[in-house]
């Protein structure tokens, strides 16, 4: 199937700096992988999620053997388990010293002949789009520290929810996220991860949520990290105004996907000047045809809420004295 591509680093950095990672693979055959890792407190956790994450996933769906997207179920229960045995990886003693307590978001996407399977932690956005119109047509959720089930589950493990001067509630004060990869001084108790835990019920938990589409006869998947959703206040976009970007890029660039996403990025940056918002990455991917995956190419073609104010992961005392347990 056809996809294109656009980053651009934020803050003023430049690679391999920016905390963005975007994979694209064929896992097996029939199932393609898209994910955008969106980091926070450093790169670390988001790099590795690029370059090991894929493997684990093809691994295990391997070894469920040659039926096995025909089974959503399973699929979704596999998606769950590596993301779960992945973070406990992280914070493995080799492992975690080399991460300087940083997180990441995760947007996993699977695409197969029939369906397509968005596997998420935290805010990076997803959703599928009517080439035609730009209408949104499916759209994934996110995780914050303000919904109830997270909030449930954030206390039951002894941590709390706060809000800051911006009103942008955080786990702990620290994180804007409830569920990311890392992270894991928020989760600690006693100066060390509890490994024999239930991973599922931690105050920044890897479990993720998993959504199942059908894959419409027309449309265009859009994968991208929450800088794309950013604006001048407190206030997320909606994601209408990225639909609405992404379908004029489709009119302006004859559906080539690669400039289309060059485009909606470069639009964005032009509407702040001087920009020195988040790193920006976003993928797009037409899902309404069965074609083998290729980069670029031409193809037919909620109210706002809050958004984090500067960085998602914010430092406190508690956090840097652990830094420095985790170099020692």
């Amino acid at each position: 199937m056809l996809y294109g591509t656009a980053q651009i680093n934020g803050r003023g950095r430049r690679p391999p700096s920016t905390e963005d990672c975007i994979s694209i693979e064929v896992l097996i055959e029939g199932c393609d992988y898209f994910a955008v890792f969106d980091g926070h407190s450093g790169p670390e956790v988001g790099n590795l999620c690029k370059s090991e994450l894929a493997g684990r996933l093809r691994n295990a769906l391997t070894a469920a053997g040659p039926d096995i997207l025909k089974n959503l179920d399973a699929v979704k229960s596999i998606l769950q388990t590596v993301f779960i045995d992945f973070n406990k990886y992280l914070a493995s003693p080799p492992i975690i010293k080399t991460l300087n307590d940083s997180g990441s978001t995760a947007t996993v996407v699977l695409v197969t002949p029939t369906h397509i399977i968005s596997t998420y932690l935290g805010d990076s956005p997803c959703f599928i789009l009517d080439p035609s119109t730009g209408h949104i047509l499916q759209r994934m959720g996110k995780h914050e520290p303000s919904d109830a089930v997270e909030v449930a589950r954030i206390q039951a493990a002894g941590g709390t929810v706060e809000v800051d001067e911006h009103g942008i509630p955080r786990v702990d004060g620290a994180l804007a996220v409830s569920r990311a990869f890392g992270d894991f001084s928020l989760s600690m108790k006693g100066g060390k991860m509890d490994m024999a835990a239930d991973w599922t019920k931690m105050k920044v938990t890897a479990h993720p949520d998993v959504m199942v589409w059908e894959r419409p006869g027309h449309g265009i998947l859009a994968i991208m990290s929450d800088g794309l959703v950013e604006g001048d206040t407190t206030l997320f976009k909606p994601l209408e105004e990225v639909s609405r970007a992404i379908y004029e890029g489709l009119v302006e660039n004859a559906n080539d996907l690669n400039a289309t996403a060059k485009y909606v990025v470069n639009r964005h940056t032009k509407q702040h000047p001087r920009y020195d918002g988040d790193d920006l990455s976003l993928i797009l991917v037409n899902v309404g045809g069965g074609k083998a995956m290729q980069k670029g190419g031409k193809q037919p073609v909620k109210p706002p809420t809050r958004k984090t104010k500067g960085r998602r992961r914010i430092r406190t005392e508690k956090t840097n004295r652990l830094i420095k347990i985790f170099n020692c």
